[in-house]
């Protein structure tokens, strides 16, 4: 049954379809199993309706939905334990198995998985991650390409992954470079072969081969190597030898596959060019490969960092997670500017003893062209709109629905609070009377004393504005 969906799939889909097992139609479910979670989530999010357009046409009315059950880990084989043979006059004693030795890696002591702040914009990266973990070198993951740009979270995820697989997999080989360290590695070999020395450049060239013939091969930034067209074939040439094996492959870059330009064989890189350019023959691996984007932190995920990297910091213990509100409000790019205000506040602590709560705080990072006496009626209403998604000119129209007369009072109540203005000036910039603003001001308070998450949402909008 699953071949009708197989036949409408693309190849990564036919490769997560590969480890699907359907298990029989139950009291109108469809029973399907998958071997991780991340098969689980994909199926659910990909292909969710696909599979129910399918076991509808080929069950019929009696099909209600199907179900997906991971499957138990696969239980240990039984030691098999032999009866020890008679002893001879001289026998030789049997060699004693070595314990594989912890490899010695660059890695970052507290980037593992644990220490990774999960969200909505990198959930799916994340799975992919764990699940090349638990099955190292399945064709479905393989190779795995994390994209995103500079900050997000790409060397954490790597790394994670080579970390895990050391405590979970002594026994293979990893090897974790980023990309101007895989370039050195390229040069050292090309600096012999331009000097002309033949045995120099063959044990450099063995030394390469024995250095990356690995388990698992995990490249950083390979953004980085677009002015080395030679490394980048000889990276491409190492991908396939290892995926051919079926040994795992893991890289990195700052953008998606379809962003490169592709140089032909031989074609020089232009040093004019905005375009990142990557060989053909690499840029087919990634074209061909799994790749998971990693975007810029929303909300929820941006608190979740704040929390996890300022435990160090003495944040008054009443304002701490007030101040991890505070702090979260602002889009931020990506996660490095969020370490950077953090650092700054430790060093504010640090170097001239400030109090870390929420006033010394706000004190500390709001701007003075944003200080509330310099806040206007105009930037306020902008910002309010903008937050409940409607255009400033609702703000000052005549329209009594709630879409426009909830931030409208939303509006008056943040000016009355951030600025000076009289009710007079702020009633004449929603084309209202003081009496109107008044009436609306005292109407916002008692909603949010009713309504704890209009409280909230008024309460991030101040902070917007405070920042």
């Amino acid at each position: 049954m699953l071949k009708c969906v197989r036949s409408e799939c693309n190849d990564f889909g036919m490769a997560i379809f590969d480890a699907v097992s359907y298990e029989g139609f139950f009291d109108g479910y469809a029973c399907l199993t998958v071997p991780d979670k991340f098969r689980e989530t994909w199926l659910d999010s990909h292909y969710g309706d696909l599979l129910r357009r399918v076991f509808s046409k080929v069950l019929g009315p009696e099909f209600k939905d199907y179900r997906i059950r991971l499957l138990a880990p696969s239980e240990k084989v039984p030691e098999i334990k032999l009866t020890p043979a008679p002893k001879r006059a001289h026998r030789v004693a049997a060699p004693v198995a070595k314990k594989p030795v912890r490899q010695k890696l660059s890695l970052y002591a507290n980037y593992r998985f644990e220490t990774f702040v999960e969200g909505d914009c990198n959930s799916t990266a994340l799975r992919a991650c764990e699940t090349v973990v638990e099955h190292p070198g399945d064709m479905g993951l393989n190779p795995l390409l994390i994209y995103g740009a500079s900050g997000l979270g790409k060397t954490h995820l790597l790394q994670s992954i080579a970390a895990r697989l050391q405590e979970t997999r002594p026994e293979f080989k990893i090897v974790y470079r980023a990309a101007y360290d895989f370039l050195r590695d390229c040069v050292s070999m090309a600096e012999a072969s331009f000097a002309g020395d033949k045995a120099l450049y063959a044990e450099r060239q063995q030394k390469f081969r024995e250095n990356y013939d690995c388990d698992v091969l995990l490249v950083d930034d390979i953004q980085l190597l677009e002015k080395a067209p030679k490394s980048q074939e000889r990276l491409a040439m190492l991908v396939k030898m290892l995926r051919s094996q079926g040994k795992q492959v893991v890289l990195s870059c700052d953008r998606h596959p379809s962003s490169f330009k592709k140089l032909e064989q031989g074609q020089a890189p232009a040093r004019d060019s905005k375009i990142p350019q990557l060989s053909a023959n690499l840029l087919a691996h990634l074209e061909n490969c799994v790749a998971f984007g990693l975007a810029e932190p929303d909300l929820n995920t941006r608190m979740g960092v704040i929390r996890e990297k300022s435990k160090d910091l003495p944040f008054a213990s009443d304002d701490r997670e007030e101040i991890c509100r505070f702090l979260s409000i602002p889009p931020r790019a990506n996660v490095r500017l969020i370490e950077g205000t953090l650092n700054w506040l430790r060093a504010m602590h640090a170097l001239n003893g400030v109090e870390l709560n929420l006033a010394c705080v706000k004190q500390l990072l709001v701007s003075p062209q944003n200080d509330g006496a310099k806040l206007t009626l105009k930037n306020i209403s902008e910002t309010v709109a903008a937050s409940f998604r409607v255009d400033t000119v609702v703000l000052s129209s005549k329209r009594q629905d709630k879409g426009a007369s909830l931030p409208r009072k939303v509006a008056m109540f943040l000016c009355r609070e951030l600025t000076t203005e009289s009710l007079q000036e702020v009633g004449k910039a929603f084309n209202r009377d003081y009496a109107t603003v008044i009436a609306a001001i005292q109407s916002l308070v008692g909603l949010m004393n009713k309504d704890e998450s209009l409280a909230r949402q008024v309460q991030d909008i101040r902070y917007m504005l405070e920042t």
